[in-house]
C-alpha cells in the first residue's frame, strides 16, 4: 500500500490522496482498502473497531454501508485535517493528529475512538509463534507443526514486532528475556 493523507472536506466527506497520486474521496466501492484498514482497527484498536462496529450497527444488513461508515468516522476522528504530513504509512502506521470536535470531552467515543487506545496484547497465537521463534524454530517448521501458512507466520511475526514495538528478531528475543515472556 502506498502512504496516504486524508482531508475531511467541509461537507464531512473524506478524501485520500495516496502518495504520488490525485486526491480523491473515499467511497463505500473502495471495499479493498476499507477491508484492509478495518483488519488494522481489530488487531490493533479493538476496542475503536468494537465502537465503530456498535455505533453502525443499524447499518449490519449492508456490511459494506456499515465498514464504509465506520472507516470514515475513524478517519474523521483521527486523521483528517489537510497538513501535507502521511497519515497512514506503508505499513498501516497511523500517524494521528488533533482533531477539533466540538463534542471532545462530551462524546462517549472520546477516547474510544477518538484518540484511540493501541493494543500492545500478543494474542494466544501469537504467543504461540513467537515462543517457537524464541526457541530456535524456522518459519517452514512452525507453518507446518501449527498447519498454517509461511505468509500466516510471517504476520504473526509481523504484528507481534509491531504491538512490543520491536523491529527485528534479536530485538523481540532481548525484550522477551527482559520481560522474561516464556519462563
Amino acid at each position: 500500500m502506498k502512504p496516504i493523507e486524508f482531508y475531511t472536506t467541509p461537507e464531512g466527506e473524506v478524501t485520500m490522496r495516496p502518495l504520488g497520486e490525485s486526491e480523491r474521496q473515499l467511497k463505500e466501492t473502495d471495499t479493498e482498502f476499507i477491508q484492509s484498514f478495518l483488519a488494522v482497527l481489530r488487531e490493533f484498536y479493538p476496542e475503536a473497531y468494537e465502537a465503530l462496529m456498535d455505533r453502525y450497527s443499524k447499518s449490519s444488513d449492508n456490511k459494506r454501508y456499515r465498514d464504509f461508515l465506520a472507516v470514515r468516522m475513524f478517519i474523521k476522528c483521527n486523521l483528517g485535517l489537510y497538513d501535507n504530513m502521511i497519515d497512514v504509512d506503508e505499513n498501516w502506521n497511523f500517524n494521528f493528529e488533533f482533531v477539533s470536535c466540538p463534542l471532545r470531552g462530551e462524546c462517549k467515543y472520546d477516547k474510544v475512538i477518538c484518540s484511540p487506545k493501541f493494543n500492545s496484547t500478543l494474542s494466544e497465537r501469537q504467543l504461540e509463534v513467537m515462543k517457537m521463534l524464541y526457541q530456535g524454530e524456522t518459519d517452514s517448521e512452525i507453518a507446518d507443526k501449527l498447519f498454517i501458512s509461511l505468509n500466516t507466520v510471517n504476520n504473526h511475526k509481523k504484528n507481534s514486532f509491531k504491538k512490543v514495538g520491536v523491529h527485528s528478531m534479536p530485538e523481540f528475543m532481548r525484550y522477551a528475556m527482559a520481560k522474561k515472556l516464556f519462563q
